[in-house]
């Protein structure tokens, strides 16, 4: 392992400090309640036995913490450790890293615009051959929509349509005269005409036919006009405050002035 290897082993770490300290495998795996096969492989950086990485920084924060190195130095060395190692190439003989050769990368940017200009090209020729493809049959749905359109030519009528017209024409002229002249309603007289003037202070109280008793509060000068089929009920709270007239003749009103009585006509 490198110097930088050795700066960035996490494993090493944690064992560095567990030895100086004279702490065994046994008594971490005792206090931390991780297996020690687990911490084993921690040590070791044998990722192949140890689960996902979130679960392994658990595990390297409670191992730093049992053996009192710091937490945050371990999982920051798991980190480098775990990133991932550029496009590089190892050499065999002296086991150092060194960058790749320059010819890869210009062979490597060389085949990638060979194959972006080769789409392009493909993409615009595809298009090309639509478009060409599309500019007759554009042509022919232009010409067919300003074509005006053919006028409907509607068959000649035949003997039986015209016969059947002129029957349903006399039908509707035989219908037209049978139907009587409409008469204006006349409109029926009441049997009855009421007029009440009035020369005092008084109130009312009127019944016409079957209908709704109305109530008046009348003063001098005030004057009721009422029509009847049958009758009428009149209940006067001041008897001699008011005259009456039934279909233009006078009608005597029993009582005198302040007097309550029930006059009912015919």
């Amino acid at each position: 392992m490198t110097q930088n290897g050795k700066m960035s082993s996490y494993g090493l770490y944690l064992q560095t400090v567990r030895v100086e300290k004279g702490i065994s495998i046994d008594q971490v795996a005792e206090e931390s309640r991780i297996r020690a096969e687990i911490l084993r492989s921690i040590e070791a950086e044998d990722h192949a036995k140890l689960p996902d990485d979130v679960f392994v920084k658990g595990f390297l924060r409670i191992f730093a913490q049992v053996i009192g190195a710091d937490p945050e130095e371990a999982v920051r060395r798991f980190d480098v450790r775990r990133k991932p190692v550029p496009a590089a190439e190892i050499d065999s003989n002296s086991g150092t890293e060194k960058p790749p050769r320059l010819w890869l990368r210009v062979l490597w940017i060389a085949a990638i615009m060979i194959g972006l200009v080769g789409g392009t090209l493909a993409v615009y020729q595809m298009m090309s051959h639509k478009e060409q493809a599309a500019a007759p049959h554009e042509a022919t749905m232009k010409t067919q929509e300003d074509r005006p359109p053919a006028e409907e030519s509607s068959p000649a009528d035949t003997p039986a349509e015209t016969a059947e017209t002129a029957e349903k024409a006399e039908t509707a002229e035989t219908m037209i005269e049978a139907t009587p002249p409409q008469t204006k309603a006349v409109e029926k007289q009441a049997a009855y005409a009421l007029e009440i003037v009035c020369h005092e202070d008084t109130w009312l109280k009127i019944i016409a036919d079957d209908a709704r008793a109305t109530e008046h509060q009348m003063k001098p000068g005030d004057k009721i006009t009422l029509n009847a089929e049958t009758m009428f009920n009149l209940l006067i709270g001041n008897a001699g405050g008011i005259s009456v007239q039934l279909n233009g003749q006078p009608v005597p009103v029993p009582g005198g002035s302040g007097q309550v009585v029930n006059l009912q006509l015919p």
